[in-house]
């Protein structure tokens, strides 16, 4: 959970998006590494980062990140927010996650657990 501080706001007094953004990267990228510990995650790309309401100084936002799918290589990885008080949700996206090894795509491998 993040406390929107007012370092975070941007020029109409809401989160600036951009934070949200790298908070997201980072949520993809633990989910993933999560999943699959023996992996080594780069993000290949983003879906579209649907913001559906404000969050402002002093909201308490919960970041939220889940496994979707998986591929032979990536997997993607849904990622959403929502103002922890109220339960509205913030944005919604999602991230395609490749395991790399030397620079090069490589397959999954076993997930934890299993």
């Amino acid at each position: 959970m993040l406390l929107i501080r007012p370092e975070f706001l941007n020029h109409g007094g809401t989160l600036f998006g951009g934070y949200l953004m790298q908070w997201a990267d980072d949520m993809a990228y633990i989910a993933a590494s999560l999943a699959f510990p023996e992996a080594t995650f780069v993000t290949k790309l983003f879906g579209p980062f649907d913001f559906k309401s404000p969050a402002r100084g002093g909201d308490i936002v919960r970041l939220l990140a889940q496994l979707e799918s998986t591929g032979t290589t990536s997997c993607r990885i849904g990622v959403w927010a929502e103002n922890a008080r109220t339960g509205v949700e913030v944005f919604r996206t999602f991230a395609v996650m490749v395991n790399v090894k030397s620079g090069r795509k490589t397959p999954l491998p076993p997930p934890a657990g299993g």
